[in-house]
């Protein structure tokens, strides 16, 4: 145990810090990579957006905007998280990012936030928050991280 964690200068993270904390780093996120989603949006309705798919060129630049957010999300989460052990929202809110192992590495940092690349697996992975023991996402625990709250 560490002589921190003794003293209790730092603890689990709180969900709802690690929610809100979550919200501004999407907010960031949006607001950085809106104009990468710059195709045309002029469809009034899905069959219109549907039949759009039909030129290869809109299709393409879907396709490649799309993997471009997924991509730059990966990276500012897993290399803020490594560099400084924390994003900007968790920055607002005390929140670190640690390894249960001696230093934190980039792969583990990628592990952990490979979820956020789909809302099905972030939902199962914060599901599993509620379930277990620890105040971990499954990924956090094949990663082998924790998000404390520092004072």
């Amino acid at each position: 145990m560490d002589i921190k964690r003794l003293l209790h200068k730092e603890q689990p993270a709180p969900l709802w810090k690690r929610f809100i904390a979550y919200l501004i780093d999407a907010l960031v996120l949006a607001l950085v990579l809106s104009p990468l989603a710059s195709f045309d949006t002029s469809a009034t309705s899905f069959s219109d957006f549907f039949n759009s798919f039909k030129t290869t060129d809109y299709t393409f630049q879907f396709f490649f905007s799309l993997f471009l957010v997924l991509l730059l999300s990966l990276v500012y989460w897993s290399f803020l998280e490594y560099r400084f052990q924390q994003t900007l929202g968790k920055y607002f809110f005390h929140l670190q990012v640690v390894s249960e192992q001696k230093q934190l590495r980039f792969s583990q940092c990628l592990v952990r936030n490979i979820s956020k690349l789909s809302t099905i697996l972030l939902l199962a992975d914060v599901l599993y928050m509620f379930f277990s023991r620890s105040s971990q996402r499954y990924s956090e625990t094949l990663a082998h991280t924790e998000v404390i709250s520092y004072v």
